[in-house]
């Protein structure tokens, strides 16, 4: 009987519950141009429907930059030497801020895919792989053609980088 049952739950898992590929090649659409490739970029890291979600995207003629928020790191040092009935003080701050966030160079992109997940109905996911077929970032989308939009758009600004 618990052999049934490992037998069971290695099929289970064996046949997942992610994703399925839908598209090998994702190609810039005919008749976008650069505006529209940026909106749909725009659009399609804006509406993310998971955590990884950034506050704002930028894109330039040479990478797309997505930032997660500005952190500061500071150090401070004070000392005070008392007068009378008073005091001197004397101290320094250092404060060093910076964008936290992730960009992706144009140049360095690689495959773009499509897939969509096996279980939720309507969902689907944008890989951006570098070109040595890494990981860059996974971007989930409402529907198949938001997809095919957000995926043409970023292989049009590949192919049009400056």
């Amino acid at each position: 009987m618990k052999r049934l049952w490992m037998i069971a739950l290695a099929a289970v898992v064996l046949a997942g519950c992610g994703h399925r590929q839908l598209e090998s090649v994702v190609t810039a659409p005919p008749g976008m141009d650069r505006q529209h490739a940026i909106a749909a970029v725009e659009q399609g890291f804006y509406e993310d429907w998971n955590n990884d979600r950034p506050q704002s995207v930028v894109v330039t003629d040479h990478y797309i930059l997505l930032s997660d928020g500005v952190v500061s790191d500071g150090s401070s040092f004070a000392s005070a030497v008392p007068i009378g009935t008073g005091a001197i003080a004397a101290g320094n701050s250092r404060v060093i801020t910076r964008e936290m966030g992730q960009r992706i160079y144009l140049s360095s992109l690689g495959e773009i895919s499509i897939y969509e997940h096996k279980v939720k109905k309507n969902r689907f996911v944008v890989i951006i792989r570098s070109a040595d077929g890494s990981e860059l970032r996974k971007v989930n989308m409402r529907s198949l053609a938001l997809a095919q939009q957000f995926a043409g758009a970023i292989a049009y600004l590949k192919a049009h980088r400056a």
